[in-house]
């Protein structure tokens, strides 16, 4: 990598940075309190059940690297964290999900989870966007100033997809009204924990109801997924908005009928194509990810040209053959 190429990867993690210190005042409806930094799931007992001297390995994509996926290990007090709401109010809002015993047959407890799932994702896309303004005036390249550009607007219409959902979830807190749908399963227990979301279109989908109509979609309809250990077993939740059932529902259910073999692929396709934020064990780390990192830049590539989102390709990243065959993939569909 040229010293431009240097300085340019360096100050997009300066941006991010500086996007996050803006972030000061807790989410909460009607809040104007100090937000602290917080962590998207338990510290003790979920996140540190997979750790190692209490460190995880964070993954994450920079654009203007080389590889541009970018895992780092990180310590347990700052992995996997936000900056969405104030003391009192972080501790009342979780504080069922934060005991022992958790009834995961409850509406109120997949809605508690989602939550924190969504105020993570809204973080991402507002730092997002402050950190993209930031850097495209640090930028001398046209079509690197084009690449941020689609990103902001991409974004942007992710943040008002955001601002619908986040009106059910105040309805639902303020009226206990049902406003989403949510299932969970438990899975033989895997070092990966995941909290992140995907839209259902597809790319393709949303090209033709362009071409067709000479419209925009008005939104896309939102899955939320979260993965973690849990009592020597993984627990799998994810959700969606009942506006969007007729749609949705008959993609969604595979994730709960389906073998566990298929359901690990289906896992797989999302953290390796549509779903960055994730972190694992130091040792699925070495066994997955360490020295194999430009097949993983290989896969953000492919995701970003990718049309057929919902496909789902012979990968597993929880079988120990996955590397050869994420070899072959990228012979066939790699950069």
């Amino acid at each position: 990598m040229n010293r431009k190429k240097i300085e340019i990867a360096k100050q997009f993690v300066e941006c991010k940075e500086k996007a996050k210190s803006k972030i000061r005042t807790c989410f909460f409806p009607g809040c104007d309190e100090k937000s602290i930094n917080s962590h998207i799931l338990q510290k003790n007992g979920i996140l540190s059940s997979i750790a190692k001297d209490n460190h995880l390995w964070e993954i994450g994509v920079n654009p203007f690297e080389s590889p541009a996926f970018h895992p780092q290990r990180i310590g347990i007090n700052k992995i996997f964290s936000f900056r969405c709401f104030c003391n009192k109010h972080d501790t009342e809002l979780f504080f069922e999900i934060e005991q022992e015993g958790i009834d995961f047959e409850k509406y109120r407890t997949l809605f508690l989870f989602t939550i924190r799932t969504f105020y993570n994702e809204l973080f991402r896309k507002l730092v997002g966007v402050d950190q993209f303004y930031c850097l495209i005036d640090k930028l001398e390249n046209n079509q690197q100033k084009e690449f941020i550009r689609q990103n902001i607007e991409q974004m942007k219409l992710a943040l008002k997809d955001l601002d619908f959902l986040k009106n059910l979830i105040w309805k639902d807190y303020n009226s206990s009204s049902q406003s989403f749908v949510f299932k969970y399963r438990e899975i033989n227990r895997i070092d990966l924990i995941l909290s992140s979301y995907f839209d259902y279109e597809t790319s393709h989908e949303v090209n033709n109801y362009r071409t067709k109509t000479g419209k925009e979609f008005e939104r896309f309809s939102t899955i939320f997924v979260t993965v973690f250990p849990y009592q020597g077993k993984s627990i799998l939740i994810m959700g969606y908005a009942k506006e969007d059932e007729g749609k949705v529902k008959g993609y969604f259910n595979q994730f709960f009928k389906e073998g566990e073999k298929r359901l690990q692929k289906k896992l797989t396709n999302l953290v390796m194509f549509q779903c960055e934020n994730w972190v694992c064990s130091q040792k699925f780390y070495e066994k997955r990810i360490k020295n194999n990192e430009q097949l993983f830049a290989n896969a953000t590539y492919f995701s970003q040209r990718n049309e057929h989102e919902r496909s789902v390709f012979d990968l597993n990243i929880f079988k120990d053959d996955f590397v050869l065959k994420l070899e072959k993939w990228n012979k066939k569909y790699g950069r």
